[in-house]
């Protein structure tokens, strides 16, 4: 009796195993090997800072690439709106006009909040651009978000001036590297609760809740899996698009205001890039590039295991080019597998 609950119990915990996501075991795994090449991978301070990198980069982008991709388009402009969202706030925090100047002087906080309000505005009027083009066109969104992009870049590099802008704002910087709780780890404080991880964490409650409870989430995923029986059962399609890539804007523009506090600096290089991670963060948390799956959850995952590897791979010594073509690697076998089980199901 003993030996037949007991081999019960093994076949239960063997389905259970089965089911969790592949890329939650590829991020134990991996972190496990890198623990086992470096200990100083999970160190209290190695730790906190994985959250933070993922927090003030691909995480939140990551989050609206998912979006892009649930509804079967991509977003190639999130880089370069995190970029010149990023810039604008700190082009106004640092700006000498008599109007900015005298809101500084009689409320820094006002003045914070306004440099942030407008970097919104910035990102949802490129969001909104995309968003309106895409909805009233058959134009591939390859080819307007890379539009936008280039406008993204190109309004980073006229506010910058062609240099780095620099902060000396101590509480906007307490956005992208402050912390709720302090604890001395030798002879290092370390924030364990960076308030960047916080808004993060907070973001994607949000767009779980969004999709999991909300008709607009069901929505979002019938106009992925297949645009034309969504329309003929309802669903105003182009409405769908529109929101996502308005939203999207907004998302990446959160983005680049806890990357340049983070850096307390402003350039126009600035999230250029991250749009790829962003969608690689995506895929491999199991969404599909036609569209209609996946979670904000496993896309966290995602994100969470390419932070993760770069910074393994930055602490065990590896060069950048070999680093690249190792993520790279890792990205197309876990994809490989992810269809290769989606296939058998």
């Amino acid at each position: 009796m003993n030996v037949k609950m007991l081999t019960q119990h093994k076949s239960t915990i063997a389905k259970k195993l089965i089911h969790i996501p592949m890329p939650l075991l590829l991020l134990f795994f991996m972190c496990f090997v890198f623990y086992l090449l470096t200990p100083r991978y999970f160190t209290v301070s190695n730790i906190v800072n994985i959250l933070v990198q993922t927090a003030s980069g691909v995480g939140i982008i990551a989050i609206a690439s998912f979006m892009a991709i649930c509804i079967g388009k991509v977003d190639l402009s999130l880089g370069a709106i995190m970029s010149c969202t990023g810039m604008l706030a700190a082009k106004i925090l640092t700006s000498d006009t008599p109007f900015l100047r005298q809101i500084a002087e009689k409320n820094p906080i006002l003045h914070i909040l306004f440099a942030i309000t407008a970097a919104m505005l910035l990102g949802l009027a490129l969001g909104a651009l995309n968003g309106f083009i895409l909805s009233k066109t058959n134009i591939p969104p390859f080819i307007i978000t890379f539009g936008t992009l280039n406008i993204g870049e190109t309004i980073s590099r006229l506010l910058a001036g062609g240099t780095t802008i620099r902060l000396n704002n101590e509480t906007f910087a307490e956005i992208g590297g402050g912390s709720f709780l302090h604890v001395l780890v030798g002879r290092r404080t370390i924030g364990l609760i960076p308030y960047a991880v916080v808004i993060m964490i907070v973001l994607y409650v949000i767009f779980t809740i969004i999709m999991r409870k909300t008709r607009y989430g069901t929505h979002m995923y019938a106009t992925g899996g297949n645009s034309e029986a969504a329309a003929l059962s309802g669903i105003n399609v182009d409405r769908i698009i529109f929101t996502v890539f308005l939203f999207n804007g907004l998302i990446a523009a959160f983005g680049g205001v806890i990357l340049t506090s983070r850096l307390t600096a402003a350039s126009a290089q600035n999230g250029l890039g991250l749009e790829f991670s962003g969608i690689a963060a995506a895929v491999v948390g199991g969404a599909s590039m036609k569209g209609g799956r996946s979670t904000p959850l496993r896309t966290l995952i995602g994100a969470l295991i390419i932070t993760a590897m770069r910074n393994g791979f930055n602490l065990i010594g590896l060069s950048n080019s070999v680093q690249i073509i190792s993520i790279g690697v890792v990205l197309i076998i876990i994809v490989g597998i992810d269809a290769f089980k989606s296939r058998r199901k």
